[in-house]
C-alpha cells in the first residue's frame, strides 16, 4: 500500500528542525488529554513497566512500552493525528512506530546523562532516519527534571559515503557540542528530536512522579538495521484502523532462527552463499537457530545479530564486522529474521568437508521457485528505494562507528 505523507509542517519548520536537530509545537494536547494520558501512564508504570523487579513508588525510570500499547487507553497516544503529521512531515515519509514508550520517573531517581540514541545495535534506534516524539505530560521544568538538547548536535555524526548501498556513519566528538540549552517543555507541548541530537535529563526536585512519552518513529523506507521491534497482534488490535499502518512488523510467532544472505560480485552479476545440510539433504542460507542477545534491555528487542555472528562463526570461520536486517519470514516453526552483508573482503574459512555453493539469483529461482523465501528476500535486499545502515551487536557498542 503506498501511502502519500500530506503534512501540515512549514518549509520553516523544516528548516528550524534541519538546523537545530529539533522542532517544538506547543499545546499539542488539551490539558484534559494530559491529565486522562498521565493518570493511564501512571497506573500502568505501577502494573506493566519494566524492569519487573520495581516495586512502585521507589525511586526508578518506569517503562511501559512496546506491546503494552495494547492495554487500556495506551493506543491513543500512539497515534495521535497532530503527533503524526509532524513526525512524518519532517521524516518526508510515512512513519513506522520503531518504539512505543511512556516513561514514570519517580522522585529520586537520578535522571540521565548526555547522549544521543542513535545505537547500531538496537532495534528501535538503528534506522537511518528516524527520530523521538516526546510529549510530557508533567511540566519537564527545574522542579520535574528538565529535557535539555544541544542545538545543531545531529550534525556532528555523518555519513561516510552517500554513494554506498549500505550507509556507514562518521561517529561524533562530544568535544564540539553545543552547550545544552532549556527547551521549556511544558505538559502537553510536543518535542521532535533528531535521531542524532544530545540531549540530558538531569534529576528535579519534585515529590511527584515526573511522565512523559517518549516514541521513536522511524522512515517507512529506512528499516533498522537490527531489526523491527516485534508487535503482537494484540498491539495492532489496539490502534484504529487508519493507525495499523504505523506498525511495521506484526506476528503471533516468537522469533526462532536467523538467516544470513551473504552477496558478493563475480563477473559483475551477485552471488550468494548456501550451505548444505547432508541430514536434510537441502542447501539453505547460513545460520540456524537464533536467540535474544542479552544486555540490551528487556523491552528493546529483536536483534538476532550477535546469535549470527556466533552461527556464522562455527558455520563459515569468519567474523561478520556488521550486517543489516532484510526481512522477517514465517515459518513452520516460527519467525525467521534474516540479514545480509555485503562480501567486501570477507575471509571464508569453511570447515573441510562443508558442502557450500555461490549461487546466482537466477540459479535460485530455477531451482526453487520465484516464492521460496530466499529468492523474496533477495527482491527485498535488492530494493533501491530502501535506505540501509550497518547493524552490530550489543558486545561492540564501544566500536559502533569503526
Amino acid at each position: 500500500m503506498t501511502i502519500t505523507v500530506r503534512s501540515t509542517i512549514s518549509e520553516e519548520q523544516k528548516a528550524s528542525y534541519e538546523e537545530d536537530g529539533y522542532l517544538i509545537i506547543r499545546n499539542l494536547l488539551s490539558a484534559d488529554e494530559v491529565g486522562a494520558w498521565r493518570r493511564v501512564v501512571r497506573q500502568q508504570a505501577q502494573i506493566n513497566a519494566y524492569p519487573p523487579t520495581l516495586k512502585y513508588p521507589e525511586p526508578a525510570k518506569y517503562t511501559v512500552s512496546g506491546n503494552k500499547l495494547a492495554e487500556p487507553g495506551m493506543a491513543p497516544m500512539a497515534e495521535h493525528a497532530g503527533m503524526i503529521d509532524a513526525v512524518e512531515g519532517l521524516l518526508g515519509q510515512p512513519a513506522h512506530l520503531a518504539a512505543f514508550v511512556a516513561y514514570v520517573r519517580t522522585p529520586g531517581n537520578r535522571g540521565g546523562p548526555a547522549h544521543c540514541d542513535y545505537k547500531r545495535w538496537r532495534p528501535v534506534g538503528s534506522s537511518m532516519n528516524w527520530m523521538f516524539a516526546i510529549i510530557p505530560l508533567t511540566d519537564f521544568d527545574v522542579e520535574f527534571g528538565q529535557f535539555l538538547v544541544s542545538p545543531g548536535s545531529h550534525k556532528l555524526t555523518q555519513v561516510v559515503d552517500e554513494e554506498a548501498r549500505v550507509l556507514d556513519l562518521r561517529g561524533p566528538d562530544p568535544e564540539q557540542l553545543a552547550p545544552f540549552i532549556d527547551p521549556e517543555l511544558r505538559a502537553g507541548d510536543l518535542l521532535l528530536a533528531n535521531q542524532h541530537t544530545w540531549h540530558l535529563a538531569p534529576t528535579g526536585t519534585a515529590l511527584e512522579d515526573r511522565c512523559g512519552i517518549f516514541h521513536k518513529f522511524c522512515a517507512s523506507n529506512a528499516p533498522p538495521a537490527a531489526g523491527y521491534y516485534p508487535y503482537n497482534p494484540a498491539a495492532l488490535s489496539a490502534l484504529s484502523d487508519a493507525g495499523k499502518r504505523l506498525i511495521p512488523v506484526c506476528f503471533d510467532k516468537a522469533i526462532t532462527t536467523t538467516r544470513l544472505l551473504i552477496e558478493r560480485a563475480s563477473g559483475g552479476e551477485a552471488q550468494f552463499l548456501l550451505l548444505g545440510d547432508i541430514e536434510e539433504d537441502c542447501w539453505d542460507l547460513p545460520g540456524g537457530e537464533g536467540w535474544e542477545e542479552e544486555g540490551t534491555g528487556g523491552w528493546d528487542v529483536g536483534a538476532r545479530i550477535a546469535a549470527l555472528q556466533a552461527l556464522t562463526k562455527d558455520q563459515i570461520g569468519v567474523d561478520i564486522p556488521w550486517m543489516t536486517y532484510v526481512e522477517d519470514v514465517e515459518m513452520e516453526e516460527g519467525i525467521c529474521r534474516v540479514y545480509a552483508v555485503l562480501d567486501e573482503g570477507l575471509d571464508l574459512a569453511l570447515p573441510d568437508g562443508t558442502p557450500h555453493r555461490w549461487v546466482t539469483q537466477k540459479e535460485l529461482k530455477s531451482s526453487l521457485g520465484e516464492g521460496h523465501y530466499i529468492c523474496r528476500t533477495i527482491r527485498t535486499w535488492q530494493r533501491d528505494d530502501l535506505i540501509r545502515g550497518k547493524g552490530k551487536a550489543f558486545h561492540q557498542s564501544d566500536r559502533q562507528f569503526e
